[in-house]
């Protein structure tokens, strides 16, 4: 780990922050998050406690026999299992992460929230559990990455102003 006005691994890191014991929350996607929580772990002091968090979206179109269905088409038996189905992938990636922090002699814990819309979702987790150190990756895409950083500042700020 990199000490304060030593190099980085990482390129454009600047020296790790101050740090008072508070929880640090990592959001997590669906999609590969290891290189941020890689990132967190290197920047944060050895003790950290962390959170590992992801906000569950239900899909608006599930896969069913090759076809994407409507979700308000499907009966709710259906809806069910999907979403059991997706929480049970999502719960083993929390685990393949969590196995990441113990083996830098880390603790993290897992919380899992729903919401129709994730910057909605992630909103929420901020003020219900009093967030001051969040880390979030960003998107491969430029203009994805645009988009949705100004759709969570802009959810943000409208709770926030």
């Amino acid at each position: 780990m990199a000490t304060a006005g030593s190099p980085s691994p990482y390129p454009g890191d600047s020296p790790e922050p101050s740090f008072s014991g508070e929880k640090v929350y990592v959001a997590v996607g669906e999609e590969s998050s290891r290189g941020t929580l890689l990132w967190a772990l290197h920047k944060f002091p050895q003790g950290t406690a962390f959170v590992l968090l992801h906000v569950y979206s239900p899909p608006n179109f599930l896969p069913i026999l090759g076809a994407k269905i409507p979700a308000g088409q499907l009966r709710e038996q259906e809806l069910i299992a999907h979403k059991k189905m997706n929480l049970q992938r999502i719960s083993d990636n929390l685990d393949q992460y969590q196995l990441i922090c113990a083996q830098q002699k880390v603790q993290a814990e897992k919380l899992v929230v729903e919401s129709d819309d994730v910057a909605y979702g992630l909103v929420d987790v901020i003020s219900e559990h009093n967030v001051s150190m969040l880390v979030m990756g960003a998107a491969d895409d430029k203009h994805y990455t645009k988009y949705a950083c100004a759709k969570a500042w802009n959810t943000f700020m409208h709770f926030y102003p």
